[in-house]
């Protein structure tokens, strides 16, 4: 891998976590597929990295159209040939030729191609659209930082790319750098009242942007979402890398999945909750589905008394939480406490139940009378943090 390609894989594991994240993923002809493929739920990214010094031609127009030909036009074509490749394979083969990437099932495919072209020194206007084959977007070096930074969730960083794509058709956007959608995307959420057939920016939209008191204001509640990152981080070294089982690996993954899945704003509210229940080392909760979500979570703390049964106590809490919460399909169980040796540790259950049997019911009503889990339950929910708050400084 070049450095740029190992820049953006790096910035890519770091958001969208290892197990989504495949670096040179093998293609036709057991050749490379592309830089980069992400794949998460339905969503295929498709990502093609050049690194293309310009040319010393006097003329700066010549430079240019050197330049985006080598570093954007020769990205799109790699990123179309990537795609008409995968339209007919239901996995591949990841970088070491040994494991296999399942990809979503093909009617419900929700394709997204990026180019980043490095090498211009973020000083010449990028294209983005349609090069032929359906819509790209194109980044350099630090839109490409501050766009993997600012949307460092999967879920923000798909929903950003799919409404980008939706708000521009039809539409001139004359906009020399992609951190001044970003800004425009921040402050409006694309939602506008007038009809806008065009938007011109001088490039200088981010930059003000970032000195609004919205913008400090987001940037100073965003501790709060960190200790779910944590929590990820250690939930997927600490289980998932050195679980041996497949069937627990599985389980375990799944669960590390839905939880990596919320967006920056959830976990600022879920972060503030788990944030709350550790602090406070009260007993078992449970929090009631977010925003129509399909799935619950229950917090429980870990300690001396329960420690040797955590993981039978946490499992059977799922079991009445999903009881108790019939709209849902899952529920993510997460016990936190310490290990006994000074260190954080976090536990996870996963429980998938898409439909209750009756037998399941009179099960979790026993235990919630023998065991008293949740028979006076403490519900968390919170609306201090809502999505149309952060309108205008955040997601």
């Amino acid at each position: 891998m070049s450095p740029s390609e190992k820049y953006v894989a790096s910035l890519c594991r770091k958001s969208f976590l290892p197990f989504w994240n495949f670096p040179n993923p093998i293609g036709k002809k057991k050749k490379e597929l592309c830089d980069v493929l992400v794949v998460c739920g339905n969503y295929i990214l498709i990502i093609s990295v050049k690194d293309i010094q310009v040319s010393n031609h006097i003329d700066e127009n010549i430079q240019y159209d050197r330049w985006v030909k080598k570093a954007v036009e020769d990205s799109a074509k790699q990123i179309y040939g990537a795609e008409r490749f995968l339209k007919n394979t239901d996995d591949l083969f990841a970088r070491n030729r040994k494991n296999k990437i399942p990809l979503p099932p093909k009617a419900n495919r929700i394709v997204l191609r990026i180019a980043i072209a490095f090498g211009s020194k973020n000083t010449f206007p990028l294209p983005f659209g349609d090069f032929g084959q359906g819509f790209i977007h194109v980044f350099d070096e630090e839109s490409t930082a501050i766009l993997l930074n600012e949307l460092d969730t999967i879920t923000d960083f798909t929903e950003y790319l799919v409404n980008k794509e939706q708000f521009l058709k039809g539409k001139y956007f004359s906009m020399p750098k992609e951190s001044d959608f970003l800004a425009f995307y921040f402050q409006t959420g694309l939602d506008i009242e007038e009809e806008v057939d065009s938007f011109v920016s001088d490039g200088t939209l981010w930059h003000s942007y970032i000195k609004l008191r919205q913008y400090k204001n987001w940037k100073k509640i965003l501790p709060q979402s960190y200790i779910w990152d944590f929590m990820i981080t250690h939930l997927y070294e600490y289980h998932i890398t050195k679980e041996t089982s497949d069937k627990r690996r599985y389980e375990l993954e799944e669960a590390v999945r839905v939880i990596s899945q919320e967006s920056r704003n959830h976990r600022i509210e879920l972060g503030g909750i788990l944030d709350n229940a550790i602090q406070r080392k009260s007993l078992a909760r449970m929090l009631k589905p977010l925003n129509d979500a399909t799935h619950c979570y229950v917090f429980m703390p870990l300690t001396s008394k329960n420690w040797d049964g955590k993981e039978k106590e946490l499992e059977l809490r799922c079991v009445v939480a999903r009881m108790e919460n019939p709209s849902v399909e899952k529920v993510i169980g997460i016990g936190f406490g310490n290990n006994g040796n000074g260190q954080d540790f976090y536990d996870i259950c996963y429980l998938y139940i898409p439909e209750m049997s009756q037998d399941f019911i009179d099960h979790a009503k026993e235990v919630q009378e023998e065991l008293g889990y949740f028979k006076k339950p403490t519900i968390s929910h919170s609306e201090t943090y809502r999505k149309e708050d952060f309108k205008g400084f955040g997601l």
